[in-house]
């Protein structure tokens, strides 16, 4: 199901609600930025993107709405990740140790979907609480101590923690790391395989702005993203 408002709204309508700037998205689906999500309802777009930018706050760098954090993971919950794809979900689901990986019998994107609603109960106008209160829900989120619902909070908050990171540093044909936020953060140059004249060049710094996966050489830029493939 596609819902009727594009990303570029949501975010900018964001921005506004908190009387801050922000700027639109440019990334490898820059083509998305008018188009509706995928995944999220406009609710719960606003609302991650609030939780994400708690766990990444603008600085001298973009948070990680800036940054099309919430993009990615709206791309995510709609492909093989989000519908589980290699996950056993027939159960029988017994409480798990964090070495034995996903125990839940929710999907990751049911445990998101399920996660926000009772975020959104549990703290009824998140979104436009001041930071310090929002820091201290979210801590209590992740120490298991609030009550979501369905939603373990320490499994949604970990799962957003990872999403939000993976969101921030991949490279930006998955959806975000916009403009190479979180690569010029860690001073990464890129994925690309370009470096050939600097192979041999050790303990140097290489001179160039980062570039991903998508990036085509000569100094065209990123070449266009592949369409996305619906589901029927």
């Amino acid at each position: 199901m596609h819902y009727p408002f594009s990303r570029r709204a949501v975010l900018l309508g964001l921005a506004a609600s908190a009387g801050a700037a922000l700027s639109a998205p440019r990334h490898a689906f820059a083509s998305l930025d008018g188009k509706p999500f995928s995944f999220l309802t406009e609710t719960e777009a606003r609302l991650l993107a609030v939780l994400c930018d708690t766990l990444i706050p603008a600085d001298d760098y973009p948070s990680a709405s800036e940054a099309g954090v919430v993009d990615f993971i709206d791309l995510q919950m709609v492909g093989p990740y989000g519908r589980g794809h290699g996950l056993y979900m027939k159960g029988p689901f017994f409480d798990g140790t964090p070495e034995q990986g996903y125990q839940l019998p929710l999907l990751p994107s049911e445990l998101i979907r399920a996660g926000l609603a009772g975020l959104e109960r549990a703290e009824s106008g998140f979104a436009l609480m001041e930071q310090p209160r929002r820091d201290e829900i979210v801590t209590a989120m992740s120490e298991g101590e609030m009550d979501l619902g369905d939603a373990p909070s320490k499994a949604f908050f970990d799962e957003v923690w990872t999403l939000t990171n993976q969101g921030y540093f991949a490279d930006p044909i998955y959806g975000g790391n916009a403009d190479y936020a979180g690569w010029k953060m860690v001073g990464f140059p890129g994925a690309h395989a370009y470096y050939t004249s600097f192979v041999n060049k050790h303990n140097r710094r290489y001179p160039q702005p980062p570039m991903g996966i998508n990036h085509a050489p000569g100094g065209n830029g990123d070449l266009p993203a592949a369409p996305i493939r619906k589901e029927p």
